[in-house]
């Protein structure tokens, strides 16, 4: 089954400015890497809010691709030896969406991602309160909105991720005094990130 991999990088800090080049340059090298793996698209992102946090979002055909296969590859231990030591990984997961329906556009130049974490007993409601809202949530961004299931996840616990395009981050701020989001935020805990739309 297609999943989609979302992963956070934070650059080291005390990094000199050659280095966090030399870090870009391979972030870069790593989606040309994937991309030839894989066969589909992988993007690189910057935190709005920290932009030390780089986030890797992409397209695999399987977990078992990702983590038995690329991961103890030649290449990608490779660019773990030599990005090693000026970032280190936050956390990688992977959701039950296909990013695709969110590529970067003149329109919407960031994005948001919500995560929101729920115990399991509440994904229910969850779904029904999303399927119910979702429309009036996309009259307030300037594309379609997406989102899936984190699949590997805590026992007694889920977590939804939904990507949301925004034209700038006030529109995004607006959003938090709808009624469809105080809806979804009654049966969740929410962690929000803006990010700006780069691909390397």
């Amino acid at each position: 089954m297609p999943v989609t991999e979302f992963s956070r990088l934070t650059l080291k800090s005390g990094l000199n400015e050659d280095q966090k080049l030399f870090a870009k340059r391979g972030l870069s090298r790593a989606k040309k890497l994937m991309e030839d793996f894989t066969g589909y698209n992988f993007h690189i992102f910057q935190e709005i809010e920290d932009v030390d946090h780089t986030y890797i979002v992409g397209k695999w055909a399987s977990v078992e691709q990702h983590m038995n296969a690329w991961i103890p590859s030649e290449a990608n231990q490779g660019l773990l030896k030599d990005l090693g030591p000026f970032i280190d990984l936050d956390y990688l997961f992977h959701i039950d969406v296909s990013f695709g329906s969110i590529p970067p556009s003149e329109e919407s130049p960031i994005f948001s991602v919500g995560r929101h974490v729920m115990e399991s007993e509440k994904r229910p409601d969850f779904e029904t309160t999303f399927k119910n809202r979702r429309s009036g949530l996309e009259v307030h961004a300037p594309g379609s909105i997406n989102g899936g299931w984190r699949i590997e996840k805590e026992p007694g616990r889920e977590e939804f991720v939904l990507f949301t395009p925004w034209r700038d981050v006030d529109q995004h701020m607006a959003l938090a005094k709808t009624k469809e989001f105080e809806d979804m935020s009654r049966s969740a805990i929410i962690f929000c990130s803006m990010l700006p739309k780069y691909a390397m």
